[in-house]
C-alpha cells in the first residue's frame, strides 16, 4: 500500500487547490488535458477512436504540454500519464531516460525500448535507441502515449509508444515571440510563424536556450530549428503532401557525473572531479528531412507513404583515459508504405464492419564510431575505429472487426528481418569484424466491449521483442573493438485487461492491469575503472505487474482536476550473476508507488494558477537492492495571465519547481561502478516568461 505520508500528501496538495475554486469559464481548447476523452489516436498505426482502441493510448494536449512550463523537455508533462516513469531531465549530455511500464529503465543515456515518433516518423533508430534532445516542445502540439508491448505494430524496441505532433502548418498567417528566464542561469527565447501561399502552408520556429545548472559542470546550450510545409493542390482533399525538417546545434552539454554517498552528503551540487579533469560532455549536431504523402484512393481506401533521412555527428567525452573520447557519424534512412481499407457495410451506428492495414517498412542506420584516449579534455590517440551497421525490413497487418455493434476485435502480425554489421577499421589489435541476425513474428490481439456509451472495458495479448543498441553491443567489456557477442535479444509476452468511462461534467476515468515476463532482460552494470561508460548483460527472465489508475474532471467552471496512481511490481525472476543470485529482487531505478495530483483554475478575466503535486515511491540502486533512494514529494506551482491586449494575445507567468524544497535525486546510475549512483536535482527554482501571439 502507499505509505501514510504519500496518501496524506496527496490530500493536502487537492484541498490546497479547493479555495481557489470559483465560477468562471474555462477556456477548454487551450487549457484541458485530454488524457481520456474520446478522441482519435493514431499511435496505433490505424487511425481509431480511443474508446474502440484495445490497447491502452492516453493523449496530452497542447495546453498540458506549453501553457507556463519551461518548455525544456518532455518531462514536464509525461508524468501526468500513468505507467510512465521519467528521470535525468537535468542532466543534458544523458538526455531523458523514459521508462513505460518499466521498458526503458536500463538506458544508460537517451531512451531504450520505446519506440518515439515524430509526425509519425521515427525519431528512434532501428536499433531501438532514440534521443529527444532535438525535439522542440514549443513547437508540440499533442502527446499519444501508448503503454504496453507493440511490436505487431512497430517491430524492435516496442515496449511502448511516444507518437509526438507538431503543431499544423498554418491555414492564416500568424506570429508569435517567448521569453523565459529563472533559476540556474536558465534562459531561453522562442519565435515561430505561420502563413499559407496558395495551396501550400507553413509553420516554421526557432528556440535558443542556454543553464548553467544546479550542479558544477552542467551547463548546457542548444539551438533548435523546425520546419513544416504541407501542400494539398486539389481542393477536396483527397492528396496531402507533407515536407517536415528540424535541425539541432548543441555545441555545449557538461556531464557533472555521479557520486557516491559520501560525496553527494558533503555537497550534492558538486561533480564528480574525473568528470571535470576530463572535460565530462558532449556536443551535437542533428539534422532530418521526411517527406509524408497521404492519398484517398476511395471512400474506403487510403494509401500513406513516408520516407525520411537523418544524419548525426556527436562527440563525447567520458571521464577517463583510454577510450574516453568517442566521435560518432551516425546516417539514417528509412520508408514506410501503409494500405489501409474500410468495409462498405455499416452497422446501426453507421460505422464500418471492418478496416485493415498493411505496410512495409525498411529501416538503414549506419554509424562510424571512434574512440580515442581523453587527455584530460584533449583529443589524444586513435583507439578503436569501427563502421557499424543495423538494417532491418518489417512487414505488418493490423485489423479491426466489429461482428457486434459493441464489440470490436482487433488484432495484428509483424515479422521483422534484422541485420548487424561491424566492420573493424583499426586492426592494431586484430579483426573483430562480425556479424549478427535476428528474425522476429510478432503477434497481437485484443478486444474491446463497449458497456454502456460512456464506458467500455477492453483486453489484449501482445509481444514485444528488443535486440542490443549498437552502443550497447560495441561498448565491450573485454576493452576489443566488435561486438559484444555474448548479448542476445530480450522478448517479451504481456497481457492487460482495463476499463475506462467518459462521463458528464468533464468526468474521465480509467484502471488498467497488466502483466509482463521477459526472456533475457538486458540489464546494465559499470566497472569501477571506467564511470559513465554502461556494459549490459542478459538476465534469465524478469516479471513485470502493475495497477495504473487515472481521473480527470472538473468539479465546477473554471476548475480542473487531474491525477493518476501506478502500483509496479517488477522483479527478476531468473538471474545469477558474479556468483550472486537475484531472484526476486526488485528491478532497480523503478519506484513501486508512483503518482501525480494536479488541479488548475481559470478565471473569466484571463487569470489561471495550478498547483501538481507528485509521489515517488522508494527506488533501488542496483539489482541486490542493497542501496535504495527513500520516496519523494515534489510540488510545482504555476500561476499567470492569458488574454488580450489591444488585439495581441499575451501570456504572462511565473512558476516553481520543488516548491517545499524537497531534497530529491534527478538521477539514479543503475549499478554504478564504485557506487556511484547519486546524481541530486535542485531545490526550490523558479522561472518566470512572456509571450506574445499575432
Amino acid at each position: 500500500m502507499l505509505k501514510k505520508s504519500g496518501y496524506f500528501f496527496f490530500i493536502g496538495v487537492l484541498f490546497a487547490t479547493i479555495p481557489i475554486a470559483g465560477n468562471g469559464q474555462i477556456s477548454v481548447d487551450t487549457l484541458r488535458m485530454d488524457t481520456l476523452p474520446l478522441v482519435e489516436i493514431s499511435a496505433t498505426r490505424s487511425t481509431i477512436k480511443s474508446d474502440e482502441s484495445a490497447l491502452a493510448v492516453s493523449v496530452i494536449d497542447v495546453g498540458r504540454i506549453r501553457i507556463a512550463q519551461p518548455q525544456l523537455s518532455l518531462a514536464e508533462s509525461l508524468p501526468t500519464i500513468p505507467g510512465v516513469f521519467v528521470l535525468n531531465d537535468a542532466n543534458y549530455a544523458q538526455d531523458l531516460r523514459i521508462s513505460i511500464r518499466g521498458f526503458g529503465a536500463r538506458a544508460g543515456f537517451g531512451i531504450r525500448g520505446i519506440k518515439v515518433l515524430l509526425d509519425g516518423i521515427p525519431e528512434s533508430t532501428p536499433d531501438g535507441q532514440a534521443q529527444v534532445d532535438n525535439l522542440d516542445p514549443a513547437m508540440l502540439q499533442r502527446i499519444e502515449v501508448l503503454r504496453g508491448g507493440s511490436a505487431g505494430l512497430y517491430g524492435n524496441a516496442s515496449g511502448g509508444v511516444l507518437n509526438l505532433t507538431t503543431e499544423a502548418a498554418a491555414e492564416k498567417t500568424g506570429v508569435e515571440v517567448r521569453m523565459a528566464a529563472g533559476s540556474f542561469g536558465f534562459r531561453q527565447w522562442h519565435a515561430k510563424a505561420g502563413f499559407r501561399s496558395g495551396q501550400t502552408s507553413f509553420k516554421v520556429g526557432i528556440t535558443h536556450v542556454s543553464m548553467e545548472g544546479f550542479r558544477r559542470h552542467s551547463a548546457m546550450k542548444s539551438t533548435l530549428a523546425t520546419l513544416k510545409m504541407k501542400w494539398s493542390p486539389k481542393a477536396d482533399s483527397s492528396f496531402h503532401l507533407t515536407f517536415l525538417a528540424n535541425y539541432t546545434d548543441s555545441p555545449q552539454a557538461d556531464d557533472p557525473g555521479s557520486l557516491n554517498r559520501a560525496q553527494d552528503s558533503i555537497n550534492r551540487r558538486a561533480a564528480l572531479p574525473a568528470n571535470v579533469q576530463y572535460h565530462a560532455g558532449e556536443s551535437l549536431r542533428h539534422g532530418r528531412l521526411a517527406v509524408i504523402l497521404d492519398k484517398k484512393l476511395s471512400k474506403q481506401a487510403k494509401l500513406n507513404v513516408r520516407l525520411w533521412s537523418a544524419l548525426r555527428e556527436f562527440d563525447n567525452s567520458l571521464p577517463f583515459r583510454v577510450g574516453g573520447q568517442v566521435d560518432l557519424w551516425r546516417l539514417t534512412v528509412g520508408g514506410m508504405a501503409q494500405f489501409e481499407l474500410e468495409s462498405k457495410s455499416k452497422n446501426r451506428q453507421r460505422e464500418s464492419r471492418y478496416r485493415f492495414a498493411a505496410g512495409v517498412e525498411i529501416d538503414w542506420l549506419q554509424d562510424e564510431r571512434r574512440r580515442f584516449d581523453n587527455e584530460e579534455g584533449v583529443r589524444g590517440a586513435l583507439g578503436s575505429q569501427q563502421h557499424e551497421v543495423f538494417s532491418s525490413i518489417g512487414v505488418f497487418l493490423i485489423g479491426h472487426w466489429r461482428p457486434k455493434d459493441k464489440l470490436t476485435v482487433s488484432g495484428g502480425l509483424r515479422g521483422d528481418l534484422i541485420r548487424l554489421r561491424v566492420r573493424d577499421r583499426f586492426l592494431e589489435d586484430g579483426d573483430q569484424s562480425g556479424d549478427r541476425n535476428f528474425q522476429q513474428m510478432s503477434p497481437w490481439i485484443g478486444a474491446t466491449w463497449r458497456l454502456k456509451p460512456r464506458l467500455n472495458v477492453y483486453g489484449n495479448l501482445t509481444t514485444n521483442f528488443e535486440t542490443p543498441a549498437l552502443i550497447e553491443l560495441s561498448n565491450n567489456p573485454e576493452g576489443a573493438g566488435g561486438f559484444a557477442n555474448d548479448l542476445k535479444a530480450q522478448r517479451t509476452l504481456s497481457g492487460e485487461i482495463g476499463i475506462r468511462s467518459r462521463g458528464r461534467k468533464q468526468l474521465s476515468w480509467e484502471i488498467a492491469m497488466f502483466q509482463a515476463r521477459t526472456r533475457g532482460e538486458l540489464s546494465p552494470y559499470e566497472l569501477a575503472d571506467q564511470p559513465g561508460r554502461t556494459f549490459y548483460r542478459n538476465a534469465g527472465y524478469t516479471l513485470r505487474r502493475g495497477v495504473e489508475a487515472a481521473l480527470s474532471f472538473a468539479p465546477t467552471k473554471g476548475l480542473e482536476i487531474w491525477m493518476n496512481y501506478t502500483w509496479s511490481d517488477f522483479s527478476f525472476g531468473k538471474y545469477i550473476s558474479g556468483g550472486d543470485d537475484f531472484a526476486g529482487k526488485a528491478l532497480p531505478g523503478l519506484p513501486r508507488h508512483n503518482g501525480q495530483l494536479s488541479a488548475r483554475y481559470q478565471h473569466p478575466r484571463g487569470t489561471f494558477a495550478q498547483l501538481s503535486g507528485r509521489y515517488t515511491g522508494r527506488i533501488f540502486a542496483n539489482n541486490d537492492n542493497a542501496v535504495s533512494i527513500r520516496p519523494t514529494e515534489l510540488i510545482n506551482a504555476r500561476i499567470g495571465w492569458r488574454g488580450l491586449l489591444d488585439k495581441v494575445f499575451c501570456e504572462v507567468f511565473l512558476g516553481s519547481d520543488n516548491l517545499g524544497n524537497a531534497r530529491v535525486y534527478n538521477n539514479i546510475r543503475i549499478n554504478a561502478g564504485g557506487g556511484r549512483y547519486f546524481e541530486s536535482g535542485a531545490g526550490r527554482s523558479f522561472f518566470a516568461g512572456v509571450q506574445f501571439r499575432l
